[in-house]
């Protein structure tokens, strides 16, 4: 990202209540890169358990029932993300152009990858190529090329809306108590929302449109203001997790046992495992709202401890390569039904095929995005540029410190 051209300097003097500080940039939320890192591999784990288990498995719909959390936890990181990193100014034209190059032409490009790969896999016995052009432009307004695309479809929606919806929260920070109200009112409309699109059954247009409402940012509209409201608050939103990981726990348990007897109550009432795990109800809600809070409360920890060691730069390149391996690990997924999956299957429970095939996907993708960023083509292939050859991703400089700061607000990138 580019930088703004006035910077704040963190104060790495030891403080009372603020010890010499270990930074980056100025402004860089640490705690970020575990929380991508994490929602990253559990999209993974869902399209893992999806692929190498049957539909009918009411124990695989239980862990994705649990895991169903990450579209969720995409898009308030994103909107964390972008708030964090705008909240002192923001130039529409210049961010309009940049992200749509980071996002759009990735997602362009996979399209056509993807769509090509559904052709070989699964041709359709008359298919031309004014068909298959055209099925490709239907993909590429509805994000259904592959099963992971619709996500870069609502994130090109929301940079869209996102000079609006920044407008929103700043206006609303103009006086105490707006955006409690603010997200009050989201959360209500998102619970409206999911009860509407899992116990509607319409037909006619109305069932074709509910059919795309995956793909339309309106669906999350509670977890990007969350996201965005978080930012704006970020020492505050620290602070509170570091103070309560005792109830960020007992939250995390409680939701998520709620979720987990919701789906084996819809299971034995007769619905399919598919819609009794279905992402859009509301029992969803509280249950994403707190494996949120525990994962970023995670972060939090984990930037109070991290390093220069193996581990920190595990996560530190994790990160970095988390939206290309996100592009690739369909691919990688589906190379392995082929065959190896097929043959773990009949040799080992479907808990260690799985557990199996989710190392290798992951293995195998970042090993893929390694070898694409260092290509010509790693702009459109990864999100990023090309990175320079026989060069590692650097560690971030450190300061001395006995504990992570609280988050900085100056200009910088996160």
């Amino acid at each position: 990202m580019t930088r703004p051209s006035t910077e704040t300097r963190p104060d790495t003097r030891t403080r009372p209540d603020t010890p010499a500080t270990r930074v980056s940039g100025p402004g860089h939320v640490y705690a970020v890169d575990l929380v991508r890192v994490l929602t990253f591999a559990s999209v993974i784990a869902v399209h893992t358990v999806a692929t190498v288990n049957p539909p009918d498995s009411v124990p695989a719909g239980g862990a994705t029932m649990l895991l169903h959390f990450t579209r969720e936890a995409f898009f308030a990181l994103t909107a964390f993300v972008l708030v964090h990193r705008y909240r002192d100014g923001l130039h529409v034209v210049p961010f309009w152009r940049r992200r749509f190059l980071l996002v759009g032409a990735p997602y362009v490009f996979w399209s056509v990858i993807y769509s090509g790969l559904a052709l070989i896999t699964a041709p359709p016995p008359t298919e031309t190529l004014s068909g298959a052009l055209a099925q490709l432009g239907r993909s590429l307004l509805t994000g259904a090329a592959w099963y992971h695309l619709y996500f870069l479809v609502v994130m090109m929606q929301f940079y869209l809306l996102f000079p609006l919806f920044r407008w929103l929260l700043r206006a609303a920070a103009g006086k105490r108590g707006r955006h409690h109200r603010l997200l009050a009112i989201s959360a209500v409309l998102q619970v409206g929302i999911d009860a509407g699109l899992h116990f509607a059954h319409p037909s006619g247009i109305a069932a074709e449109l509910m059919s795309h409402a995956f793909s339309f940012v309106g669906s999350y509209v509670f977890y990007l203001v969350l996201g965005g409201v978080a930012a704006l608050h970020a020492e505050e939103v620290q602070a509170w997790v570091r103070r309560h990981p005792a109830t960020v726990l007992v939250v995390f348990v409680l939701t998520g046992a709620a979720a987990e007897g919701w789906y084996l109550r819809s299971v034995r009432g007769g619905s399919s495992p598919a819609y009794a795990y279905d992402v859009f109800q509301p029992v969803m809600v509280p249950w994403c709202v707190a494996v949120m809070t525990a994962l970023f409360a995670l972060g939090v920890s984990w930037a109070a401890r991290r390093g220069a060691g193996p581990g920190s730069r595990a996560v530190e390149i994790s990160s970095d390569r988390s939206f290309g391996v996100f592009l690739v690990h369909p691919m990688v997924l589906w190379t392995l039904t082929l065959g190896p999956a097929a043959w773990l299957s009949t040799r080992v429970s479907a808990l260690c095929s799985t557990v199996i095939a989710f190392a290798a996907t992951v293995s195998v993708s970042l090993l893929v995005v390694e070898v694409l960023r260092h290509s010509p083509l790693s702009m459109v292939l990864t999100g990023k540029r090309r990175s320079p050859r026989g060069r590692a991703v650097r560690s971030r400089r450190f300061e001395s410190s006995a504990s992570a700061p609280p988050i900085r607000l100056g200009a910088g990138r996160t």
